[in-house]
């Protein structure tokens, strides 16, 4: 799914003081932007910068005070046509806490309740969410989803919004309290979504060096308007970007950057963390050699 933002622009509703009445400052200010279907798209900048409003606009949470989004053409709003935001799937923060139903095939079924599909075309819905997800679907289909761990009960939360067969896959913040192994296998589902069934994935991050590591497309939002859009390694490579945002270099860059004065580069700029241990093992065994 590709999503246009023409000349966007949301500002939450008239406040009143005394007689006076006046608008609030806009939280996003003309925002014209294009996200190509099949993009891994990460958003970044502080708190308050309208990142969370962004989302909702393009879920159809909240309409935009001036401009129009579209989504593969089309204005959902201005067309009176919004069921076509159920094509945009959305994961709130900490989605597991939005868990409520006994068994993990219930909750994950849940959105389906108002087509009244037969019992047999549920099931294979809930099937294929769940094989998305990489949860065996006869090992987990009736444990309760609150006994699951953390990376478990987040994946339950992904199928319950894959199994809606969504275009566009919103997420905001989704490592937010995983651990490191949940984190990895996160995004090693996301990736995989995201190749073998073409979905375009947005997500919110302030971790760094996630962006480096899987996005294909980094924006950096400010004040209501994005300052920067592009590739995260040249991005987050900006020390003027940087340091408008208080941001330090994300860890895989600086790893890059150092290991290049060993003569050891990538091609698109940065190094995996499989890659740098390698290569700074193989330095140290050259430093061991000469120092013999």
């Amino acid at each position: 799914m590709q999503i246009q933002l023409n000349n966007v622009s949301f500002t939450y509703e008239k406040k009143k003081r005394k007689t006076t009445s006046f608008l609030a400052p806009p939280v996003l200010n003309q925002l014209h932007i294009t996200i190509k279907s099949g993009e891994m798209l990460a958003i970044a900048g502080k708190s308050g910068s309208g990142k969370s409003t962004f989302l909702q606009l393009l879920k159809g949470f909240l309409a935009p005070t001036t401009g129009n989004v579209l989504l593969d053409d089309i204005d959902p709003n201005s067309s009176r046509k919004p069921e076509l935001f159920d094509q945009v799937g959305y994961i709130f923060q900490y989605p597991e806490h939005q868990l409520f139903s006994t068994t993990v095939f219930d909750d994950i079924a849940f959105g389906l309740q108002s087509a009244k599909l037969p019992k047999e075309i549920k099931e294979q819905k809930v099937r294929k969410a769940m094989e998305v997800v990489q949860l065996d679907y006869e090992e987990f289909k009736d444990r309760s989803p609150f006994e699951l761990s953390g990376g478990e009960k987040r994946r339950v939360a992904i199928a319950g919004v894959v199994v809606l067969e969504p275009k566009l896959l919103i997420l905001d913040e989704p490592t937010a309290g995983l651990d490191l192994p949940s984190r990895t296998a996160l995004f090693q589902l996301l990736h995989q979504m995201n190749e073998e069934q073409g979905l375009t994935i947005i997500w919110v991050s302030h971790q760094l060096d996630e962006i480096v590591n899987h996005a294909s497309r980094l924006l950096a939002l400010k004040n209501g308007i994005f300052i920067a859009d592009g590739s995260p390694v040249t991005t987050l490579s900006d020390p003027e970007l940087l340091e408008s945002f208080g941001w330090e270099e994300p860890s895989a860059l600086v790893v890059s950057r150092m290991l290049r004065q060993f003569g050891i580069t990538s091609s698109n700029g940065k190094l995996s963390p499989e890659e740098a241990a390698d290569a700074i093992s193989l330095i140290l065994n050259q430093q061991q050699i000469l120092v013999k």
